[in-house]
């Protein structure tokens, strides 16, 4: 039978060993965190250092220029001629509708043929539009 002091006894350990528990799993969570920050302090190290020898390395040869050819001049050429005077490489992003005319092919164009319709639609998207029904639905 229980007794005042056979439950008090049950739940002083229960207690006790919750507790040792509780003790032995923090240090084993605090381990791993100390752990995972020491590594991840040793990869941002090795990162800002790989990156300071990237940025502050200056190549003692510099790739020589290709010289331009007749074919390379006469792209630059067409190229400068498709501009139409315009300054592509102008920042538009506050005016909208002003960057959107620099977009090369702004539209789809329309599909040639059914297969290419059928390729250009969605898997969701019906093969042919809904058309209802004329009449009375309930005769």
């Amino acid at each position: 039978m229980n007794t005042v002091k056979s439950v008090g006894y049950g739940w002083g350990v229960l207690i006790l060993a919750g507790g040792g528990a509780y003790y032995f799993a923090k240090k084993s969570i605090n381990a791993d965190r100390q752990q995972k920050a020491e590594a991840d302090r040793r990869k941002r190290e090795m990162q800002r250092q790989l990156e300071e020898s990237l940025l502050y390395s200056h190549p003692t040869n510099p790739p020589p220029n290709p010289p331009l050819s007749s074919t390379n001049t006469t792209a630059v050429q067409s190229a400068v001629a498709a501009r139409n005077g315009k300054d592509w490489n102008q920042d538009d992003a506050n005016k909208p509708s002003q960057e959107a005319s620099h977009d090369p092919a702004p539209t789809r164009h329309a599909p040639e043929d059914e297969l290419q319709k059928a390729r250009e639609k969605s898997k969701y998207e019906a093969a042919e539009p809904y058309r209802s029904r004329k009449g009375d639905r309930f005769s």
